[in-house]
């Protein structure tokens, strides 16, 4: 029955998907790096009404975390570190962005990552989009994209909120309406029918392909998985003069496979927590949150905050940044931007005592993902040429909350700041 219940829901939301396409579209709902706003067409390709427009990225990185590194630091197994403190540069990302159009209303859009071990598909999807007027306009995507909450981060390295919820892809179909008010006045609905993703682990650090020993709690990318079901997001947006304002909220179900059992294995002590239920094996999980941006002049403030609860798990995290954009007439040298960012993400409860020695925090490293955390991060981006070639440095200082003052246990800081320098070039 659940079957049939969940291929119902998506048969329909692909058939309201259809009658929409039929007549109507909005612009993109999901934020892409890869737009014709971010990433303006060069290459293109045409055949009668269809054109195919071929766009990539390519990024370079040195990665420093804090600290002495080599044999006499650095644990073979990674379990008593954070990580390797030897510098080390890899390719961070390799990707062609193709998007295929028919009339400037139908897309065909797909981005594939290459990196040095590995191949991924981070995105395909259709999209369908057309102003209906001068004040309405409205559209569908259905497919494998980022949520229609993820956010345009001006860093290389996510804020961890946007790691534990909105970074990683999901397969879903949205639609949304945009309303234009008056001049420079607009609101903007968005909603989505999607796949549930699984809870796992991620790195806190910007290194993609070298995760360390500290992780935080995430919605994962999507996959199949036993008791996949169906989750549903909204997102309200009001904008006026540079300033805009966004309430949105995820509902779904976690059940046993990557989503009870990845709380049990990852919190040591989640077993003895006073409302465990060995029994349940099907839970409801949601996160919901705001966002507040403004654009204009060339400076750039953004702040966020989300609160969560995964089964027992009740999680809160936000950050806040401002940025300024110099830009000059000049074909070298035209564009500096430098960001600075705070961010902080707690775990609620984490050091109420579930016995006389235990809480679901702890200092151990084994047990990181329970720590809260606070992180300053310092960014600085430089066009070198036009926007085809850029380079970036980002500074994170990161401060851990693993003490339990019930159990005498003080917080024990880490030499974990982390550098990254990176040449990147776009086509």
């Amino acid at each position: 029955m659940q079957r049939i219940a969940l291929f119902c829901v998506w048969l329909s939301a692909l058939a309201t998907c259809v009658l929409w396409m039929s007549w109507h579209a909005t612009d993109a709902m999901a934020f892409d790096e890869f737009d014709t706003v971010h990433a303006p067409p060069r290459f293109t390709l045409s055949y009668q009404e269809l054109m195919l427009e071929i766009k990539g990225r390519a990024r370079l990185g040195l990665h420093d975390l804090q600290g002495d590194g080599g044999p006499e630091y650095d644990s073979p197994t990674d379990t008593a570190t954070i990580g390797t403190r030897s510098p080390f540069v890899e390719l961070d990302s390799f990707e062609l962005a193709f998007r295929l159009n028919w009339r400037e209303l139908l897309w065909i859009n797909a981005n594939v990552g290459f990196y040095t071990d590995s191949t991924s598909l981070s995105a395909i999807y259709f999209e369908y989009k057309q102003e209906l007027n001068d004040w309405f306009s409205q559209g569908v995507e259905v497919g494998y994209q980022n949520s229609i909450v993820a956010a345009h981060r001006h860093t290389v390295r996510y804020p961890l909120i946007a790691t534990n919820y909105w970074k990683n892809p999901e397969y879903h179909a949205a639609y949304g309406a945009h309303f234009e008010l008056a001049d420079e006045t607009s609101l903007s609905l968005y909603g989505s029918v999607s796949m549930t993703r699984p809870l796992n682990s991620e790195p806190i650090h910007g290194s993609p392909t070298y995760a360390g020993s500290l992780k935080t709690l995430s919605y994962g990318s999507a996959k199949a998985f036993s008791g996949n079901s169906a989750a549903g997001t909204a997102l309200l947006r009001f904008m006026t003069h540079g300033v805009s304002v966004e309430g949105f909220g995820y509902v779904g179900k976690i059940t046993t496979k990557y989503g009870i059992n990845t709380l049990i294995s990852d919190f040591p002590y989640y077993r003895g927590l006073p409302d465990f239920d060995a029994s349940q094996n099907e839970v409801l999980s949601w996160w919901a949150g705001g966002r507040v941006i403004f654009d204009a002049y060339g400076v750039h403030v953004m702040a966020e905050a989300i609160a969560s609860k995964e089964q027992l798990l009740k999680r809160a995290g936000m950050y806040a940044q401002v940025s300024y954009t110099y830009q000059r007439e000049s074909s070298f040298f035209n564009t500096f931007e430098f960001l600075v960012r705070y961010e902080q993400t707690w775990l609620l409860d984490s050091t109420k005592l579930i016995d006389k020695s235990h809480a679901l925090r702890s200092p151990e490293l084994n047990n990181a993902i329970s720590w809260d955390h606070q992180i300053v991060t310092l960014a600085a981006r430089l066009n070198i040429i036009e926007d085809i070639l850029a380079l970036r440095a980002e500074y994170s200082f990161f401060m851990e909350k693993n003490g339990v003052d019930a159990l005498h246990i003080r917080d024990e800081s880490y030499d974990d700041n982390e550098l990254l320098i990176q040449i990147e070039a776009r086509y």
